[in-house]
């Protein structure tokens, strides 16, 4: 999918500690939206099927089960909005002390 380490150069040991704690909530993220993503597919891949199988047959069953796949895919939506979220705190911060660095 997608990695994004922070390179710096010169730094002293507060910065090499600080950018090794970067690069693991960083790496920690993307595996967190790496697995969320997998695990929507599966969830649209199931609903896709329950919509199927209620648009044919119509029974109670059949839309309590398309439903609930809806309600989970809503869920899992929601998370992997949430994850995203933090990745973009997380790169919002590191660009403002970038740029206060520079000024």
């Amino acid at each position: 999918m997608f990695i994004l380490i922070f390179l710096r150069k010169h730094l002293n040991e507060d910065e090499k500690r600080e950018t090794r704690q970067l690069n693991e909530n960083i790496e920690s993220i993307i595996k967190s939206i790496e697995e969320i993503s997998d695990e929507q597919r599966d969830i649209v891949k199931k609903f896709k099927i329950d919509m199927e199988l209620f648009a044919s047959e119509r029974s109670l069953e059949s839309c309590l089960q398309t439903l609930n796949q809806s309600m989970q895919l809503a869920n899992i939506r929601e998370q992997l909005v949430e994850t995203y979220k933090q990745y973009c705190q997380l790169l919002e911060h590191e660009l403002r002390k970038a740029l206060d660095k520079k000024s």
